[in-house]
């Protein structure tokens, strides 16, 4: 799916032709598409998309979510380990990681079996946000030799981007339809979430994440990352905003100077207690909480001190679910908010169709009624 010049028009209407044949597409007036990605490449779809790879964990839940799933290919291979988040992708062929692809094993599956042929009517979704663009270059470059293959990368991790990756995607698989009923009710709920904490006091925030290795090396979300942006969209002010960055490195003790009046932690979905969602085995989650309240001077500290320390599931702040995160995040930040963030949950599956066990744990510890 390359960009097409006077030269090639003629080989892409036998192409749309014999692909109609192949695969009885008879609805081919609306191509070639076009759309910018989100790494602001300007991508021309030339045909039905028939077949996806997905790198991407939000795209996967995105493709999913819009009925698509029975054109998936290949997957990454955290996708085929999660079956609860992914029920539909758990059987899926895996075709790397979510930083590399098996290229070779792609190109096996990139041929039409039954022809023989290189139809280009395949995409690979792939990660992209702020920080990940060296990783995205080498895709491209991995890429390239494949005629029949289209590179797209979507943002599904900042908050910010979700609707447009949403609506490109819809636009990509023919499903505007689906994707715009959920992008109307997402933009319901957000307005919903941020009227219900408008003109409250807006608490200093200390935003961590699990991957921080020592107290003299902590990694921070600052105030362009995913968490970071849901965190300011509910009137937080997070103490690393000063540091412009994503991801910054900062010591425990300057953590302390801060004093926030709120710690969030993101704590992977693969943490015991987290994987599987039903789980109530959460003494993980109490090692993790209890480490950060035992560090030197924590009592000094207003977030610990009035019990506004918590972990947050790494699942509910980023790609579609981050909806979710939103309303907890806010509940955190103002208890006082008529915010409800399981009911928000509920409705949220009824809309995408996806289920969980009803004991599911997003924040810890919990927050009382």
């Amino acid at each position: 799916m390359r960009l097409m010049t006077k030269h090639t028009q003629l080989w892409s209407i036998i192409l749309i032709a014999y692909v109609a044949m192949t695969y009885g597409v008879l609805a081919v007036g609306d191509y070639p598409k076009n759309i910018v990605d989100s790494a602001g490449r300007e991508i021309e779809i030339e045909l039905p998309i028939e077949r996806i790879i997905v790198q991407n964990g939000g795209a996967a839940r995105a493709v999913m979510s819009l009925g698509a799933a029975d054109k998936v290919i290949g997957v990454a291979d955290f996708i085929t380990k999660d079956p609860e988040r992914y029920p539909l992708l758990k059987d899926k062929q895996v075709v790397g990681t979510w930083k590399s692809f098996d290229y070779e094993l792609i190109g096996k599956i990139a041929t039409n079996e039954d022809s023989n042929s290189i139809v280009p009517d395949i995409i690979v979704l792939c990660y992209y946000y702020t920080g990940m663009s060296l990783s995205f270059d080498s895709f491209v470059e991995g890429f390239a030799p494949f005629e029949n293959i289209t590179l797209i990368a979507l943002d599904f991790t900042n908050p910010d981007n979700i609707t447009d990756s949403m609506r490109k995607l819809g636009t990509i698989l023919d499903k505007e339809d689906k994707a715009n009923e959920f992008i109307s009710w997402r933009k319901e709920k957000t307005s919903q979430i941020e009227s219900a904490v408008e003109g409250l006091p807006e608490p200093t925030v200390y935003i961590e994440s699990s991957a921080s290795r020592a107290l003299g090396e902590l990694t921070v979300f600052g105030p362009c990352s995913g968490f970071g942006t849901l965190v300011k969209m509910v009137g937080g002010d997070n103490i690393a905003t000063h540091l412009n960055e994503s991801f910054s490195k900062v010591t425990w003790e300057w953590v302390v100077s801060q004093n926030p009046d709120v710690m969030l932690i993101w704590k992977s979905a693969d943490t015991v207690g987290w994987d599987p969602m039903s789980s109530n085995d959460v003494a993980g989650l109490d090692d993790h909480i209890n480490e950060v309240l035992g560090r030197p001077g924590s009592s000094s500290i207003t977030a610990i001190k009035d019990g506004n320390a918590y972990l947050c599931n790494s699942m509910i702040l980023s790609g579609m679910e981050s909806i979710l995160g939103l309303a907890w995040i806010a509940k955190i930040l103002h208890p006082e908010a008529d915010i409800d963030p399981m009911e928000i949950w509920e409705e949220y599956m009824r809309i995408t169709g996806f289920g969980y066990p009803d004991d599911r744990i997003f924040v810890y510890p919990e927050m009382d009624e």
